[in-house]
């Protein structure tokens, strides 16, 4: 694909999700965004990426079209302490039922998460956003305690699972934003919270606490 059909692909392509977009999810988007960038250390990179017949194209800055990472941003890399299951093997009536199944074991278990969805997407996503035990010290360790987590959780459809959406630089789509494929708004279906009282502010500061010990006991 040279410049020019590039070009004219991007420029489609945001008519589409500029159609799909709203204030007020951009207000979503931002704010919790700024949640997400305040989990861990390692704040993610958000950018523009899009399908393609043959591709995906991602946000470079040898392609003139891309004047800034982030105005049109509709993907992001993740955070240390989150994981997420999405179902890509079955039919996506079966993958709804499989989906609830999960949230149920969840809720048993009294794990907070989040459900997205975007119109078009073979299964919601169930995202976990602070689970602990996820700063192994390589991807590869990573990768392996996130299907540990979900093993444990779902041992009847750990095998239905997407497993390469755990890897470090698998890319996800950003909250509250038109999906980087789709085009539909990425959004909220419904939050699980077992313990309301604790505010996104207090989950933060706890972080925050927690990130000093660690960094004080490494230069001890």
């Amino acid at each position: 694909m040279n410049q020019i059909q590039t070009a004219l692909l991007i420029k489609n392509k945001r008519v589409i999700a500029q159609q799909n977009d709203t204030k007020e999810l951009q207000d979503k988007r931002q704010k919790f965004f700024n949640f997400i960038t305040q989990l861990d250390l390692i704040i993610p990179e958000v950018f523009e990426m899009y399908q393609t017949e043959e591709d995906v194209i991602k946000s470079k800055k040898i392609i003139p079209q891309y004047f800034s990472k982030s105005i049109f941003a509709n993907t992001r890399t993740k955070t240390l302490s989150e994981t997420r299951a999405e179902i890509d093997k079955v039919p996506f009536e079966k993958a709804i039922d499989i989906i609830c199944e999960i949230c149920s074991a969840l809720i048993r278990k009294k794990i907070h998460f989040c459900v997205f969805y975007s119109k078009g997407q073979r299964s919601p996503h169930i995202i976990i956003y602070d689970i602990l035990g996820l700063d192994k010290p390589t991807a590869f360790k990573r990768q392996s305690a996130k299907a540990k987590f979900w093993r444990r959780v779902i041992p009847f459809a750990f095998h239905l699972l997407d497993h390469a959406i755990w890897a470090d630089e698998h890319y996800v789509p950003l909250e509250f934003a038109p999906h980087w494929k789709y085009g539909t708004p990425f959004n909220l279906l419904f939050e699980y919270n077992p313990f309301p009282p604790k505010t996104y502010e207090e989950m933060i500061k706890e972080k925050k606490a927690n990130a000093k010990k660690i960094k004080e006991a490494k230069n001890e």
